[in-house]
Order: structure tokens, then sequence, then C-alpha cells
């Protein structure tokens, strides 16, 4: 039976076993009712009504209604919606039992996550933020990172790559503070530290996700916390009868912006003019004249599809609550064979045992099938710059095998596609959790939390005769099998109480973690035939076995206290001690302090009168945090094979490769934070300011030494760098007429970046392109200063004899000689700021989403626009360009020559952009089904990377210099939303 059909199964048995005791349950009262908005008389969706003291709940339809069950007429029952005053009813009689809630001042009383328990938002000291549920719930996104690009401030999702799974997105979280290790924020799911894929978590499961940048917030995490902490707690059961949904959405893609390289013509007579007709090959000349050109762009992209299908059931009682989904996600992407399928499941379930002992579980299964390699994009053999002048297939319509038979160095772009491919992966995550509270000590508690995340992927990969590998090797194999394991193990005690103006909140942890990876591999090649393709590594003349372990441990303790007077005065003192098996024997242990204070001015008397603010608070934060993400055994000396022969025999030989480095420890981050939230005019404009200093020490890098030692490096704790930055917030209510409603939400963020400290020796890393007071990533070299002319003194020029058409080089110390001090950085890959827009306009039952996003002030050199990729004999097609000609003395581009560019200057060019990420256009019909018994009923279109307005003349601006990744897709969906 196939991993599919299991889940499958398996997802069926949780919706079995979930709704007919959901449909069973003993009804004591039952409550139900309307609830409207004080002022308009209109009703309210989507409040949370909850019976006092118990967890879970409902909350209200498209039409304001409600229906819960609760245990006795002395229940009472609260009504929360943000942005309103709560209010608790008594449920003293069933029946029917209407509240109208009044618009508070501010939607201070809403519940955050922020790490090991939970807040209301007129508590937090630290700079947590939320990210706007609607991405979340309205929004088709088929990876949670979607609903992040450009949502919050200092939160940076940049796109690396365009295909079908989505995944080639980084996060950086108010900017890179390490140089080697990782710089990716940590991910707590449900409780429990995540390390699988961004690809893997469903976004319609997730019920909230919440960012810590601070170190006051982030310090809980440690030595994890450095590079900021991204928080996502999926949906939970509620009380009342179960609840069925479905959300769904086909969508086609298309590519959005290809390079204008050559055409043939123009590629023939570029290699002419650039090397002369000798340089022309036979094969090429026969293509040219019989004008049968491959367009390999065309014959590597498609147009792609994608789908998601969603099915999940919430319910349950005052005892018993429960989520259950299943999720499936179909994409062929705009690459020719990239394809990515997932199929996931999960169950939540919360039961309160006793009315002192709950148990918990959230649990999913996954299932991501890869199969398929795309035809290639990069390299010499990518399909970007792939030889115009050359034969796509064979007279049978097989793909050739060598596309330019003069130089079989060139394999063919659309290889890969023949190749033989399986990608299979399987992924268990389980956060489960016990919950005691002692009756006889109130506010106290002990929470156990226990994560386990299994996670294992087998590819294997022949190239037949028929590809270029192949035919070399008499078949070629390949097959990896990895598992990867995580347990999390917690022990979490809280102490929450009120004494009259005082609330303390104290929180202790000690846990313990475990990553485990086993990584088998096997390299086969010489075999008999193709026959049996992958399945016969036992007929290989020549096998190459590999494999790879690694263990890591972390052991914490921290604790947390929340003092808060009269909600006016806050305090949060926190401490983290990390030990790390990845660090020397003399380092294991670090500590990670933090303090932070709050002042809600507007609790204040002297605010009383104030009808300006309807919240202003002041945070102040300051503390550690720290950064293990280096590879394990790296403190060890280690050793590395090199046989060598003894006689006519191989004997076993072993060498260093690594120096023992007991003292290797924590990399440092210690971050000072200033902000401000504040709410205006009753809350219609709300927003919120920080300012921030990070001042990491400590870096763990690689220092070079002395050949001598027979190892060129060792890892050290070296070096410093700085984040600097400001970011703001707002979000406002235009227009709030009865049928028509304006809102909208914008940020803006700058960070500054730069290296302090390298070796200590004041001296910058060239090789590298580490350069003390830029930022970390910088590139050095000659500016561009035009074309020498016809008219110029090209014999006595600042570059010795040039020639006109020659790149010029501008002499930046004006000396009157180019060398090695007119060299400068070049571009800056550091944003002036970015910042993102969302527009939401409402008329009746119809809704119009416009999200736009933008980078500004950035630059780097467009390695599109050289010329050295042509390699000599020109084997390779290049973009369009303005060449200079006698004729044509521009000053954009030299001479179409191998010697117009002697000192190998690049152009820089601007890849600031705005892009229109997000238009979508739905209607609620739910006021139109009520009768039929849904409470939601959605359709919506919606176009996706619709436009970018850059100056970028590449590939896209958000990707990497080379500029030869998969292409980015545009997307047009249709997508429907239905609960009953």
């Amino acid at each position: 039976m196939s991993m599919s059909n299991c889940l499958l199964r398996l997802s069926s048995l949780f919706f079995l076993s979930l709704l007919f005791p959901g449909l069973l349950l003993a009804q004591s009262i039952v409550v139900k009712g309307t609830v409207r908005d004080q002022a308009k008389n209109e009703p309210l969706a989507g409040v949370t009504v909850q019976v006092k003291g118990a967890t879970g709940g409902t909350t209200t339809d498209s039409l304001g209604h409600y229906s819960i069950t609760v245990p006795d007429r002395k229940a009472v029952l609260t009504f929360n919606y943000v942005g309103y005053t709560a209010q608790e009813q008594t449920a003293n009689r069933a029946g029917a039992l209407d509240v109208a809630l009044a618009a508070s001042t501010a939607s201070l009383n809403e519940v955050v996550v922020v790490g090991y328990g939970t807040q209301k938002r007129r508590d937090i000291t630290g700079s947590v933020v939320s990210l706007d549920h609607s991405r979340l719930e309205n929004m088709p996104n088929t990876n949670f990172a979607q609903a992040l690009e450009g949502a919050l401030p200092g939160v940076s999702v940049t796109t690396a790559g365009g295909g079908a799974e989505g995944e080639n997105v980084n996060i950086l979280i108010r900017g890179q503070k390490s140089i080697k290790a990782t710089t990716g924020p940590l991910v707590i799911l449900d409780g429990i530290p995540y390390n699988g894929s961004f690809s893997d978590i469903n976004p319609t499961d997730i019920a909230s996700t919440e960012i810590l940048k601070d170190a006051s917030a982030a310090a809980i995490y440690g030595s994890r916390g450095s590079n900021g902490v991204i928080l996502i707690t999926t949906k939970r059961g509620s009380n009342g009868k179960p609840v069925i949904s479905y959300d769904g959405f086909a969508a086609e893609e298309k590519i959005a912006n290809l390079p204008s390289v050559l055409t043939p013509q123009q590629f023939y007579q570029f290699k002419v003019t650039r090397e002369g007709q000798a340089s022309v090959t036979t094969s090429e000349q026969a293509v040219y004249d019989s004008k049968k050109f491959p367009n390999w762009l065309n014959l590597a992209t498609q147009n792609g599809s994608k789908e998601q299908h969603g099915l999940s059931i919430r319910g349950g009682n005052t005892t018993t609550k429960y989520f259950a989904s299943v999720n499936y996600l179909d994409t062929k992407g705009v690459a020719v064979n990239d394809h990515f399928k997932r199929l996931s499941t999960r169950i939540n379930l919360e039961a309160n045992l006793t009315k002192w002992l709950t148990y918990g579980t959230n649990t999913s299964l996954g299932y991501d099938n890869r199969s398929g390699l795309p035809a290639t994009f990069s390299g010499d053999n990518g399909a970007y710059f792939f030889n115009p002048l050359t034969t796509a297939y064979d007279s049978a319509g097989n793909p050739t095998i060598y596309p330019w038979p003069q130089d079989t160095h060139f394999a063919n772009p659309l290889a890969p596609t023949l190749a033989i491919n399986s990608d299979n992966a399987y992924q268990v995550f389980t956060a489960n959790y016990l919950l005691v509270k002692f009756p006889f000590i109130p506010g106290l508690s002990y929470r156990l939390n226990t994560g386990f995340e299994y996670n294992q992927r087998r590819t294997s990969t022949y190239y037949g005769r028929n590809t270029a590998d192949g035919l070399a090797n008499n078949g070629d194999l390949s097959q990896k099998n990895s598992n990867i394991n995580n347990t999390t193990i917690e022990n979490i005690v809280t102490y929450d109480r009120t004494f009259g103006k005082h609330a303390i909140n104290f929180t202790g942890l000690y846990s313990y973690e475990k990553d485990l990876t086993n990584v088998d591999s096997l390299d086969a090649q010489q075999f008999p035939s193709d026959a049996l393709t992958a399945y016969q590594p036992n007929v290989a003349l020549a096998l190459q076995p590999g494999s790879a372990y690694a263990k890591r441990t972390l052991i914490s303790q921290m604790y947390r206290l929340n003092y808060s007077f009269d909600g006016r005065y806050l305090l949060t003192v926190t401490g983290r001690r990390d030990g790390s098996s990845v660090f020397g024997a003399n380092n294991k242990y670090a500590f990670f302090p933090s303090v932070a204070l709050g002042w809600n001015i507007t609790n204040e008397n002297f605010m009383e009168h104030n009808t300006l603010f309807s919240n202003l608070k002041l945070r102040l934060s300051y503390g550690s945090n720290g950064n293990q993400a280096i590879s394990p055994y790296q403190t060890l000396a280690a050793l590395t094979t090199r046989n060598y022969i003894d006689g006519s025999l191989t004997a076993p030989g072993y060498i260093p490769s690594t120096l023992d480095n007991p003292d290797l420890h924590w990399e440092t981050t210690n971050t000072a934070n200033v902000g401000i939230d504040f709410g205006l005019l009753k809350n219609r404009i709300q927003g919120t300011l920080d300012v921030y200093d990070a001042k990491t020490h400590d870096l763990l890098l690689d220092r070079q030494l002395s050949p001598v030692q027979g190892i060129s490096t060792i890892t050290q704790n070296i070096g410093k760098t700085e984040n600097r930055g400001i970011e703001l917030s707002i979000g406002a209510v235009a227009i709030d007429q009865k049928d028509f409603t304006w809102s909208l939400s914008g940020n803006i963020s700058m960070n500054r970046n730069k290296i302090v400290e390298l070796y200590g020796d004041g001296k910058n890393d060239t090789l590298n392109n580490w350069y003390i007071g830029h930022p970390i990533h910088s590139d050095l070299g000659y500016k561009f200063g035009g074309v020498w002319q016809l008219t110029d003194d090209t014999l006595h020029s600042n570059m010795g004899q040039v020639h006109p058409g020659q790149a010029k080089i501008k002499d930046l110390n004006h000396d009157g000689v180019i060398n090695s001090y007119d060299r400068t950085i070049l571009g800056s890959y550091q944003p002036s700021f970015t910042w993102g827009l969302a527009n939401t306009f409402k008329y009746k039952a119809i809704s119009l989403y416009v999200f736009v996003q933008g980078v500004e002030g950035t630059s780097q050199i467009n390695n599109l626009l050289s010329e050295g990729g042509v390699q000599a004999g020109v084997r390779h097609n290049t973009v369009i360009k303005d060449w200079w000609t006698p004729t044509n003395p521009t000053n954009s581009y030299w001479i179409n020559n191998p010697q117009s560019n002697p000192l190998d200057v690049h152009i820089v060019q601007s890849n600031a952009f705005v892009r229109v990420k997000d238009m979508m256009l739905s209607y609620d019909f739910s006021s139109l089904v009520s009768k039929a018994g849904m409470s939601r009923l959605r359709l919506y279109v919606e176009a996706r990377n619709l436009f970018t307005f850059t100056k970028w003349k590449g590939l896209d601006p958000e990707f990497s210099s080379t500029q030869q990744q998969m292409p980015l897709q545009k997307e047009y969906l249709v997508g429907l939303n239905v609960s009953f």
C-alpha cells in the first residue's frame, strides 16, 4: 500500500473517530444567540464565545450567530472580539442570549502567544508582532513564508528562485548578524522546535503566527533566539456542534519574466564579430543554414498549474475539543518536469480529564513527492544561455545527447528530464502535553511538553545511455536515504496570580533536546544495460557507498518573571542557561539574560480626559541571545581518509582534517530596543514604532592557518558585527460607512548592518569579500566610467594605452592613475528601506484586497552584463546589449571584442523594486446560504506576482547576481471556502 493511501485511510479514521463522539455528546444546556455591534446594530462575525474558566469555545458566523454548550445554568459566558470591550453574561436559562458589544478604545485584551505561554497584548514588554490572520485564513498560500512576505516590519522574506515547491525563500529578522553560522530564525510549531521544511506545514492549519524580534522577547529561547523566533500555533477545537470546512483553489502559472537573449541570427553575428568566421564550427554553420533553431528557453519551460484541497472538522464540548484536517497539494511548475505533491493530515485534541488534569496532542503526518528532475537552467548546460546554433532533438524525435557534436563538453539542458528519478519524503511531527493545575495552590501549574519530529527522505536517480552522464559511465546511479529525528522534553512550572493591583506570572523551564541525522548513500556506474534502471546496483562494476552521522544535544534551564502594577507599570526579567554538545569541552554552557520595562501611559490618571490617544505604551528592553548554529564535531580533532599504494595493493590511510578546539563557544548578540505602541482616535489608527541596536561578538569564523599545519582553517570565536534599525507599522480604518469600508495597514523597516571586526588585526578579508565598516555582503572592484571614444586621448590615458571602444575605469582618488587604490565597494545589497502596504476595500459582500511590497536603495553587480560568461570561442549565448561601434559611440557598453574590458570592470544596476504581490477579489455568499445550514460560502479570484516595477535588467531583482535560477511565476487562482 502506498504512503498516500495510508495517509488517506488514516485521516478517514481520524474523522470517523472524532465525528461520531462529537455528535453523541451529552449537552446539558445549549445557549444560542446573536452578537451585534452596539452602535451600528450590525452582526459581528468571528466573535469568540467561551465558558469562563474553560479552554476552547466557539465563534460567531457571518451573521453573528453562535451556539455553545454549557455545563449548567450558572455558567458564565465571555464574549471577546478584537477592537471591542469584552463582555460576560450568565447562562441562567436555555434559549437565546443576544449580546451587543461596544467598541473598545484598544485591542489590548487580545491574547498573544509569547513562548511557553500567552500574554495579553497590553502586558507585553518585548518586541512581538503578529501576522494579520486574514493573510493566513483568506489567502491561498501553499507555504506559510508566502504570508510573511512584506507583511511585517523587520521581517525580510526574499525569494531566491522559482519552483513548484516554493521552498526557495530566505527569512531574516532584523538583518544578518552572523557571517558563518546560520542566520535563519528559530521556528516553534505548537511549542516545539521545528526543523523541517517550510513547505511541509499546511498554512490552512495555522491559527496564529507571532514573531519575537528583540532580546527580551526571544531570550526565553536563549541559544537559538539571536536570529529571531517564529511562533506558529495550529488550530484547536471548540465547544459546540462539529463544524466542517472545505478550502480549495486551482491556479494557472505563467513565467513572470525571462532575460532577453540574442536570437540565433544575432548570436551568429555576435560570434563572427567577436572571434572571426573561423570560430563557427561545421555543425553550427549547418544549423544556421537550415534555419531550424531550437528555442532552449521555450523547450525548458511551460505553463504551470496548481491545485490545493483541504477538509477540516472541529468541535467538542467543555471536556473534549478536537480539530482534524487533511490537505492535498499538487503543483506543476513553470520548468518542464518540475513537480511537487504534498499530502498531509493533522489531529489536534485536548481533553480535560479532571478539573486539574488536561491532556493534549497536536500531531501531523505528511508525505511529499518531488519525483522528476526539471530541465537545467544554470551552469554550462543551462537553458538560459545555451548555444542556439545547436540541435535539441535527433531525427527520431529524441533529445540529443550532445547538441553540439564538435564540443561534447556540453550536454542537453533537457537531459535531467530523461533521468529515472524518485524522491519521496515522509514526516511525523507530534507535540504532546500534560497540564496539571494544583488546586491547593491557586495559580500554580505544571506542564510536561514532549515533541518528536521524524523526517525520512529517499532519493534515487538513474541516468541512462540516452544522456551524456549515462553514456560516459555506462549508466550512472545515485541513491540517498536520510533520516532526521528530533526529540524534545520540556518541564514547565507556571505561577500566575493577581493580588489587588499586583499581577505576577512566573515561568520556570528545564528542557532536553536531541537531534539525530543519519544518511546512507550509494553511487554506482558501469551497468551492463539500462533495462532495470535504478533497480540493479548489484550488477554495477563501480560502487561507492557512503554514510554520515551527526548528533546534537541541548540542555536548558530558563526562568521568566512578568510583573504588572495596576496595569500601568510592567517588568519582564528573563534568564536562560544553555548547554550544547557542539561546543568545546571548556565552554559548553552559557547564560543569556534580559530585562524589559513597559509603561501603559494611557492608564495614568493624567490621561483620563485625553481624547487623542486610545492607547500609548512605552517599551524598553536589553538582553542577550546566542547562536549555536554550527555543525557537530567542529571542536574535535578529526581524521579523513587518504589511501595510498603499497606495492600493488591499496592500503588505508588517514590524515588530520580538523584541529582540536576545546574553547570554542557561543556566538552572542546583545540587543537594546526602544518601542512605542500607539492607538489614535478610538483605535481608528494603530501602530508600533521600534528602534534597536544589536551588537554581535565572538563570531564563529574560520581563521586561515599556515599551510605547514596541513590544515587550512580552524573555527574560532573572532569578529564582531552590528545591526541597527527602525521599524514602523501602522493600521487604519480610512472609511467606515454602513455598506463600505476601507482599511489599510502598512509597514516600513530600515536596517544597517556592518562588520565591526574580523580577525583582530584591522584587516579585511578580500578573499571572502568581508570588509570592516561595510555590510556582510559586499563586492569590491573598479567602477565603470563609460567607454573610450574616438575623440579621447587613448595613447596617454590613466589606464595606459587603450583603444576606442574599451571599458573606461573611474579614477576615484583623482591621482591620474588607475590602480588598486581606485577600487571601491560596488552597489549595496542592504536596502535603504523595505515596505509593505495592504488595502482592503469592502462593499457589502464584495471585498477587494491589494497588497504591494517594495525594496528601495539596493544595487548589485549584474552578471548578465558580463561577457566573460560567453567563454573563449563564444560557447554561450548572452543578453542583448548596446555594444559600442564607431557608428554607435555609446557609453553604456563596450565594443564586442575579447580585449574590450582589460581590467574586468563590472556594471552595477539598481535592483530595487515595487511588486504588486497579491490582488484578490472575493464575494461572501454566507448571508444567502445560511438557511441551507452553511455558516460560510466565499468565492474568490486572485492574481499573485502580478506586476514588478524595477530598473533591473535580468530575471528577477530578488534573485542572486547569477540570474540563472528557475524563473519566477505569476499565478492566477480561483478558490472556494465553505463551512457548515
